[in-house]
């Protein structure tokens, strides 16, 4: 009886985990883990994930929306002259056999004019366009903000702003 109810804990841990993965299949592209911080209305979010190409022919992002956003833009960071920028990119390009991290620092998806800011739990849908496969819907995971970073905050009000 105690083996049997061992086996069933481990088997329910094994689809929580699997649920907790958040991992998605749009042709041979995988998508992993997307989230996003938790942010107050009316303020950008920043959207992650991992994109695995298993497929022979390279793949990009070309753009992004969400039915709670104005809209969605691809942005990375760079450093120029000593300084972390922010800036749009046109795509992101995912290698054919190779992968694309959207994280903290780098890539991301910039969610911009939220109407309401999910809180930590709750998921962000954001639909992603790829030119090759084609488009998928995405949940991503709210959670909530690090620690402040050391990096002064980020103006975004010059990227497109809609004029009252």
């Amino acid at each position: 009886m105690i083996r049997l109810t061992l086996m069933a804990i481990a088997a329910m841990l094994l689809v929580i985990d699997q649920a907790d993965a958040h991992d998605y299949k749009l042709g041979t592209l995988s998508i992993d883990h997307p989230w996003a911080r938790v942010t107050i209305a009316n303020r950008p979010a920043a959207g992650y994930m991992k994109i695995i190409n298993h497929g022979d022919e390279p793949d990009r992002v070309v753009s992004a929306s969400s039915p709670l956003a104005d809209r969605v833009e691809l942005h990375t960071h760079t450093m120029i002259d000593g300084v972390m920028k922010m800036r749009p990119v046109g795509t992101i390009e995912v290698p054919a056999k190779g992968e694309v991290e959207l994280a903290p620092g780098g890539l991301h998806l910039m969610i911009m004019g939220l109407k309401e800011a999910p809180k930590p739990g709750e998921v962000l849908p954001v639909s992603v366009v790829f030119e090759q496969a084609g488009s998928i819907d995405l949940e991503f995971n709210v959670v909530e903000p690090r620690e402040p970073s050391p990096a002064p905050a980020m103006d975004h009000s010059t990227h497109g702003a809609a004029k009252p």
